[in-house]
C-alpha cells in the first residue's frame, strides 16, 4: 500500500479554502448590487405610487368646481373640495418640509403647512392646467427625478 504525501493533502485543502473565500466575495458584492437596486426602485416606486394616489383622489372628486390647481405654502398644490352637512370642506395635496403631505380642512381656514399629513418622501410639486379639466402634475422625488401626471376632470370636459 501506498503511503499519500501531505502536500496533497494541503493542496486540497488550500483549494477548497480559496473556493470558499471566492464564493463569500461573492455574496458579499451579489449583496451589495442587490441593495443599491433595491433602494433605486423603492425611491422610484415613492413617487409612482404618490403620484397614483392624488390622481386616485382626483377621480373621486370627479365633479365641475370640486378639484382645482392653485398653490399652498411655498409650492403647488391640489385642492379638492367636498359638501358635508351642509359645510365645504377641502382637501389639500402638497410638498412641505421634504414631504408630499395632505390636509382636511374646512374651506378658509388657515392653517399651517406643517399641520398636513405626510405621505411619501418628496422635494416640490408642481400643478397646472394646461388646457381646461387637465391637471398636470409633475412631482419631484427625494432623489431629484420628475414623475408627471396628467389628470383629466371629466365631468369639466
Amino acid at each position: 500500500m501506498r503511503k499519500q504525501s501531505g502536500a496533497g493533502t494541503l493542496a486540497a485543502l488550500a483549494l477548497t479554502c480559496v473556493f470558499g473565500v471566492t464564493l463569500l466575495l461573492s455574496l458579499a458584492a451579489g449583496a451589495g448590487v442587490y441593495r443599491r437596486v433595491a433602494d433605486r426602485v423603492d425611491e422610484s416606486s415613492q413617487s409612482r405610487v404618490s403620484l397614483s394616489y392624488m390622481a386616485a383622489l382626483l377621480h373621486g372628486y370627479d365633479e365641475a368646481g370640486m378639484a382645482e390647481a392653485g398653490t399652498y405654502g411655498d409650492g403647488g398644490a391640489v385642492f379638492l373640495y367636498q359638501e358635508i352637512d351642509g359645510l365645504i370642506y377641502e382637501t389639500i395635496l402638497y410638498v412641505y418640509d421634504g414631504q408630499l403631505r395632505e390636509m382636511l380642512c374646512e374651506k378658509g381656514w388657515e392653517q399651517d403647512a406643517e399641520f398636513g399629513g405626510p405621505i411619501s418622501p418628496a422635494q416640490a410639486l408642481e400643478v397646472s392646467e394646461p388646457v381646461p379639466g387637465l391637471l398636470r402634475l409633475v412631482l419631484t422625488g427625494p432623489d431629484g427625478t420628475k414623475q408627471t401626471a396628467d389628470v383629466y376632470i371629466r365631468s369639466e370636459g
